[in-house]
C-alpha cells in the first residue's frame, strides 16, 4: 500500500505519483462524467480513485468545478439557492464514507463570508481552510495540500472580499510592527500603494489602497500556490486549477480575478 506524503494510504500499489495523477486524470475526465449524467440526483456512485462519490453531480475536471462555483454563486446573489447535498441521504453517506470534495477553498474568517453559502454547495463539497486574512501560511498550505492531492479538489480557490478587517488593519499599520495574520498582507498592500500612486491616485488614503491591495493580495496567495508542490505538480498534471476571486458584501457577487 502506498502512502503519499500526507500519511494517507492511496491504494495504487507501487504506482508513481505521475501514473496515480495520470490515471486519475482518465478517470475523471472519462468515463466517469457520462456515468455521472445518467444517475438520478442525489444517487451515491463508486469511483475507483476516490471511493464512493456522495455527492454525485460532483464536477470531473477543474473548468466544470470552477463553473460549479461560479454558478452557485449566481444562485446565492439572486436568492434562487439550492441548498443541495443537506438531505438526509447527503447526510448519512457522508458519515459513513470518506469525504470527495471537489474544491479547495482558501477565504477569510470573516462570519460574513461563508463559502458554503456564498456558492451554494453541500455536505462534502468544499474542502475550507479559513484564516483572517485569507493568507496561505504554513499550516493552512499544508491542509490546501491534503484537500487537493489526498482528497482530489478540482479547483483551489482564493477568496478575499470587500470590507476586509485584516486587509484595513494591513494598510492601517504597514510597514510597523503587526500581528502575523496582518504582516503576511504587507506585500500586497506594497503594491498597491504602488498601483494607487502610478493611475494617479494618493498612496496614503486608505480608502483607495485596500480595495486594490485585497485583489492583490488574492493574486498573490494563488500565484504563490500555483508555483508550490503538490500544487505546482496536480496543475502540470492537468487534475488542478488554481483560481482566486474577491465577493463583495454589497451584491453578493464573486468577482472572478484569476482563473
Amino acid at each position: 500500500m502506498k502512502v503519499d506524503d500526507f500519511g494517507a494510504e492511496t491504494g495504487e500499489g507501487n504506482l508513481t505519483d505521475t501514473q496515480i495523477l495520470t490515471r486519475r486524470n482518465v478517470l475523471r475526465l472519462g468515463a466517469l462524467s457520462g456515468i455521472l449524467a445518467l444517475l438520478p440526483k442525489g444517487t451515491a456512485t463508486a469511483d475507483p480513485v476516490l471511493g464512493t462519490i456522495c455527492n454525485p453531480n460532483r464536477p470531473t475536471t477543474p473548468q466544470d468545478a470552477l463553473t460549479a462555483l461560479t454558478d452557485g454563486n449566481t444562485r446565492w446573489s439572486t436568492q434562487t439557492q439550492q441548498h443541495p447535498g443537506e438531505d438526509t441521504t447527503r447526510r448519512d453517506c457522508v458519515a459513513s464514507n470518506a469525504q470527495t470534495p471537489f474544491a479547495a477553498i482558501l477565504s477569510c474568517s470573516d462570519s460574513r463570508v461563508p463559502p458554503e453559502l456564498l456558492f451554494d454547495q453541500g455536505l462534502g463539497d468544499l474542502f475550507v481552510s479559513r484564516v483572517a486574512g485569507n493568507s496561505a501560511a504554513r499550516i493552512v498550505e499544508e491542509s490546501l495540500g491534503y484537500g487537493t492531492k489526498t482528497l482530489g479538489s478540482l479547483i483551489l480557490f482564493v477568496l478575499g472580499h470587500s470590507d476586509c478587517g485584516a486587509v484595513k488593519a494591513a494598510v492601517a499599520s504597514y510597514p510597523r510592527k503587526a500581528p502575523e495574520f496582518v504582516e503576511l498582507i504587507y506585500p500586497a498592500v506594497r503594491r498597491a500603494r504602488k498601483l494607487v500612486r502610478k493611475s494617479g491616485g494618493d498612496p496614503r488614503d486608505p480608502a483607495q489602497v485596500v480595495p486594490v491591495a485585497t485583489d492583490q493580495h488574492v493574486l498573490m496567495q494563488a500565484d504563490r500556490l500555483r508555483k508550490k508542490d503538490p500544487f505546482r505538480h496536480l496543475i502540470a498534471q492537468k487534475v488542478l486549477m488554481v483560481a482566486g476571486g474577491r465577493y463583495d458584501l454589497s451584491t453578493q457577487q464573486v468577482a472572478i480575478l484569476l482563473s
